[in-house]
């Protein structure tokens, strides 16, 4: 026997109204990487301003990720570089992917663009982060 007791019909009403007031009102929702309040998109207002803030954070991202990059080609033997690059494209190809299916979820809404940025942002420092793993001690020794 359970000791819940639900919420008198007028009260649910009022929870059932602010609820979808809330949700009605609430920020365009983006991907999930990008909802951390240490996020430098978190606050952004209107969608044309988070799409704005977005925008700006995947370019800053890929310009770091293909500074990178060419760091670690200098420092790799060609046959480690023809797989770098070969792997690059793959990840790519996963990276657009992946972002993409993230802007689908939206059906042609306005919060498609701003989250298929949040992704590609979000995929690019995190594939960043990954070569610096695999990598980073090669540009440590050899000074990339």
């Amino acid at each position: 026997m359970s000791n819940y007791h639900a919420p008198p019909r007028g009260l649910r009403r009022v929870l059932l109204l602010g609820g979808l007031w809330l949700a009605s009102h609430a920020p365009v929702a983006v991907a999930q990487s990008m909802n951390a309040p240490a996020e430098p998109c978190a606050r952004a207002g209107s969608t044309a301003e988070t799409v704005q803030c977005f925008y700006k954070a995947y370019q800053t991202a890929d310009s770091d990720l293909n500074k990178l990059y060419g760091r670690i080609q200098k420092v790799l033997e060609r046959g480690e570089s023809t797989s770098l690059t070969r792997a690059e494209r793959l990840w790519m190809e996963y990276r657009d992917s992946t972002c993409k299916a993230e802007y689908e979820l939206y059906g042609g809404g306005t919060g498609g663009p701003p989250t298929r940025l949040a992704c590609l942002a979000a995929q690019t420092r995190a594939r960043q982060t990954s070569l610096m793993r695999s990598y980073g001690w090669r540009l440590e020794k050899f000074g990339g």
